[in-house]
């Protein structure tokens, strides 16, 4: 249903667009890619994307606790509600940012976390690390693709959906999290 508004939304935006500036412009950004980031909009992004970097590489031994009751994660000695926020707050900047900067961008924060999950395990202070580092390397593959597969650069996120939707499916079936 939220989604649904928002997409509502976005399309009224999209409607009452100018033609030929802004409707191309909008659905470009829609599309994602990382040929519009530059330094100046690094300059922004990169703040609340470092804060939030920081925060969680900082709370990454209490994310494991982040599955418990809030009467298990107590009697560790952990304010659960607080650590969920500040996960929620940082989850929230990060990504703002970069979509801010770079449009949408599908199919990395659900892909990379399960290969990492399934390579490295649950403990988050190895997973978080494995996780930033593998959405590099794989979103410059990613972006050296779509520049280099054709004449005219082809938007990230659609490479992302053509190479993650089957390589996930092929995941949660080596996995037994779904069957056909």
């Amino acid at each position: 249903m939220i989604g649904s508004l928002f997409s509502a939304l976005v399309s009224l935006v999209k409607y009452t667009a100018d033609t030929e500036s802004e409707l191309p412009a909008i659905t470009y950004w829609l599309m994602g890619s990382l040929d519009s980031a530059n330094f100046g909009s690094l300059k922004l992004g990169a703040p609340p994307i470092l804060i939030g970097l920081i925060l969680l590489l900082a709370l990454r031994w209490r994310l494991n606790l982040l599955p418990l009751s809030e009467d298990e994660a107590r009697s560790s000695g952990v304010n659960i509600r607080a650590l969920r926020g500040v996960v929620i707050v940082c989850a929230t900047m990060m990504t703002a940012s970069c979509v801010s900067m770079c449009g949408q961008v599908g199919w990395v924060g659900l892909l990379v976390p399960h290969i990492c999950r399934m390579k490295f395990g649950n403990n988050h202070l190895s997973l978080l690390p494995a996780s930033i580092s593998l959405g590099a390397v794989f979103m410059i593959v990613v972006d050296t693709l779509a520049r280099s597969v054709s004449a005219a650069e082809i938007p990230v996120s659609i490479l992302t959906a053509i190479i993650g939707a089957p390589f996930f499916i092929i995941l949660m079936r080596r996995s037994g999290g779904w069957s056909l």
